[in-house]
């Protein structure tokens, strides 16, 4: 696959524990606030516990989104879909087009029930200028990571060190993610109540 002009990033199609400059690092409550600011498409109630930065025309992202609906908003989880349109020369307009959407959620939901049905997905656009800002700043911080591909996920350990996965998570490493989530996710609810 061509990369757009002028990004170096390479796609790794292996999939694994990444450790970012950032994980065991003072740098991560900076990192996830720059995480939390960063503009995507928000799934599900409560904190957002886990970021996916994601390509459009990505297929592994593709299946970390469908591996992930029956887990969206049980249990506190949220996700932030963070599109970077890095693979293709359609993924950056299918990027802006995500996130200019009337209902970004709704739009990604479509973009990716076309893309299981095999009928096509979301039409680019030009991105317009806040857009544009936006969708450079998470490039910039999707390189910042140390990705080595999409999809990357990023959370937050229960002691607040920041952990990463890029590409496909191995069988069963997604659930255990995600049932560490739900069991942080438990406990603040238990230690807010008086």
């Amino acid at each position: 696959m061509r990369l757009m002009p002028g990004l170096v990033i390479g796609l790794v199609l292996l999939t694994g524990l990444t450790r970012p400059a950032w994980a065991h690092e003072s740098r991560a409550s900076r990192v996830w606030s720059l995480l939390e600011a960063t503009a995507g498409i928000r799934e599900g109630q409560g904190p957002v516990r886990l970021f996916v930065f994601f390509d459009p025309n990505c297929p592994y992202c593709h299946r970390v989104y469908e591996a992930l609906q029956p887990y969206v908003g049980r249990g506190g989880i949220a996700v932030r879909w963070i599109p970077v349109g890095i693979l293709t020369q359609s993924s950056y307009g299918k990027a802006a087009a995500l996130l200019e959407a009337k209902d970004p959620e709704r739009a990604l939901a479509r973009m990716e029930e076309g893309t299981r049905a095999g009928r096509g997905d979301i039409r680019p656009r030009r991105a317009n200028a806040q857009t544009a800002q936006a969708l450079a700043r998470a490039v910039a911080l999707f390189q910042e990571s140390g990705a080595a591909g999409v999809p990357f996920l990023v959370y937050r350990t229960g002691v607040g060190q920041l952990r990463a996965v890029t590409g496909e998570p191995p069988p069963g490493a997604l659930q255990a993610i995600i049932a560490r989530l739900m069991a942080q996710a438990k406990t603040k609810s238990r230690k807010a109540k008086p």
